[in-house]
């Protein structure tokens, strides 16, 4: 009987240290789970903030370019080129935009001035040199100096009726009559199609001082060209705003008169 007693001892003591151990091992088992989940869960949520912290700049940065976008469309004024009228072409206005902070001194006008390209049965055939009043920006120069050239060329019906934009010399092609402008080198060119079907050649030109920005196209038997002067300097450091003047020119297509030339001269038409 003692020795049954002594067994059964035993045993429930092996029995209750074996249910202890396991006890023990399960617990073990349970919190090492626990740790790893809470881990796991750490890791998502890190994941989660980087990805959210990614997606969410780059909606700021887009956000920021969208307004840039926004101020550039919306802080611009319009500047209006008056049509030469009574000419060999088709009398249409001249238009393009440039920042709001861009102004000119008070009273001063656009200047236009003619030259004799020939004369023939019709009388003189001009070409006009339309120079607007120099722009500033905080009291500084914006630009050097901005002129729309016009001349007759009959039978063109497009810009690139006058031929490849890479055989035509924009410095001397068109009649600016600009210091420097000869000795500047094109850069870069570009052809813009714009609406109603204008075409126009677009140039980029530098002779290490100045820059200047030209674009050219045609208009109901006349030639016009564009251009804009500016420092260097100042270009490549607002390269963005000036090239959105040179390509804010809107002059409508038109067709060129059917009438013959003296009631094109003098009935305006």
């Amino acid at each position: 009987m003692a020795s049954m007693r002594t067994t059964m001892r035993t045993t429930a003591t092996t029995d209750a240290g074996s249910g202890r151990r396991t006890r023990r091992g399960r617990g073990a088992t349970t919190r090492a789970e626990a740790k790893d989940e809470d881990e796991d869960a750490r890791c998502v949520a890190v994941t989660r903030r980087r990805a959210l912290a990614r997606a969410l700049g780059a909606v700021i940065v887009v956000g920021a370019r969208g307004g840039e976008r926004a101020r550039a469309e919306g802080e611009t004024r319009e500047v209006v080129v008056e049509a030469v009228v009574n000419e060999r072409w088709i009398a249409v206005p001249a238009k393009f935009r440039v920042p709001s902070s861009w102004s000119n001194r008070p009273g001063q006008r656009a200047k236009r001035e003619k030259y004799v390209m020939y004369t023939d049965t019709y009388g003189p055939n001009y070409r006009y040199t339309t120079s607007l009043p120099k722009f500033l920006n905080d009291g500084a120069a914006a630009a050097e100096s901005v002129q729309l050239v016009v001349q007759s060329k009959e039978g063109l019906e497009s810009i690139e009726d006058l031929g490849p934009q890479t055989k035509i010399d924009p410095a001397r092609a068109f009649g600016i009559e600009i210091d420097g402008l000869v000795a500047a080198d094109v850069k870069k060119s570009n052809v813009r199609s714009a609406k109603g079907g204008q075409t126009y050649y677009e140039w980029e030109l530098d002779n290490g001082a100045k820059s200047f920005l030209l674009s050219a196209c045609v208009s109901g038997g006349g030639l016009y060209a564009f251009v804009v002067e500016v420092d260097s300097t100042q270009f490549e450091a607002s390269t963005g705003a000036y090239t959105a003047v040179l390509e804010s020119l809107d002059i409508p297509r038109v067709e060129e008169s059917r009438n013959d030339m003296s009631s094109r001269i003098y009935e305006n038409r």
